[in-house]
């Protein structure tokens, strides 16, 4: 145990000094303006930068509805925090929030001394697989002071660990309000009628939107406007199977959103 600690100390003092470039760069002032930050711990500002994340990865989830999903809890280089709140099957909100840069270092104190996350590795990737799918496996991935340091449930947590720094993260913000997006990237593939799962008609004149065209396409679609917060009450509210009917085929539906999904692509640029 005291040589486990040791390492983690270890790599937690090479995370605090390693200042970088970002040491004294002027986009490091504090949200809101104000002097320099002088503390320590430091992280890139570029608002599509992950800071810190919880998630859940793996599993047998077909790859198209994975496209959907958001992570647990994120914190973005702008000081932009997304999380989740799971209200039951298929009842989710969505918050957000603008926190400020003592809130983000209370937060990855709290992660890097008390919780000791350097201590513990990402082992997924080095463990043989059993079955016919990777494991669902816990994560966490914290990138200060151009230390990007990822960890998960295989690298020696307990079994509390991912749900304490998950809450913790989630109580960051203190202001946090429902986020709706303005703009997404849809992608839409025709599938076999399916009775067990859940089905939409979508009439395509009246939307102004076919989902035959972007499953023909075979690229997502950027979408604004009413149909934006359409798709994405259905999702906040509804499985990810859900088939949509345009005329006599069913079409799954996936919805991209920049710094919210996990993978999405950025917005076009206007």
């Amino acid at each position: 145990m005291m040589k486990r600690l040791v390492i983690g100390l270890g790599l937690l003092s090479v995370a605090l000094s390693a200042c970088g470039s970002l040491g004294g760069n002027n986009n490091n002032a504090p949200v809101g303006g104000g002097s320099q930050q002088t503390n320590p711990i430091d992280w890139n500002r570029d608002p599509n930068t992950v800071v810190f994340r919880a998630d859940v990865t793996g599993g047998s989830t077909d790859p198209f509805y994975v496209l959907s999903e958001v992570p647990s809890c994120t914190i973005y280089g702008d000081n932009h925090i997304v999380w989740t709140n799971e209200l039951g099957v298929n009842n989710v909100q969505i918050l957000e929030d603008r926190v400020t840069d003592s809130q983000i270092v209370n937060f990855v104190n709290y992660v890097a001394l008390t919780k000791q996350l350097y201590n513990y590795s990402a082992k997924a990737d080095t463990l043989p697989l059993s079955g016919s799918a990777p494991p669902v496996v816990e994560t966490l991935d914290l990138f200060v002071n151009n230390v990007d340091h990822k960890t998960d449930a295989f690298g020696g947590w307990d079994s509390a660990y991912y749900q304490e720094v998950l809450l913790n993260c989630r109580q960051i913000s203190t202001a946090p309000v429902l986020y709706v997006p303005a703009g997404a990237w849809i992608s839409a593939r025709a599938v076999e009628y399916d009775s067990q799962m859940p089905r939409q008609p979508w009439d395509a004149v009246a939307n102004s939107l076919s989902l035959k065209e972007i499953a023909d396409s075979g690229q997502p679609k950027w979408i604004t406007g009413r149909n934006v917060g359409v798709f994405w009450n259905m999702f906040l509210t509804s499985p990810k199977t859900i088939q949509f009917v345009e005329g006599d085929t069913q079409y799954n539906v996936a919805l991209q959103v920049p710094n919210i999904t996990r993978n999405s692509p950025a917005a076009p640029s206007s």
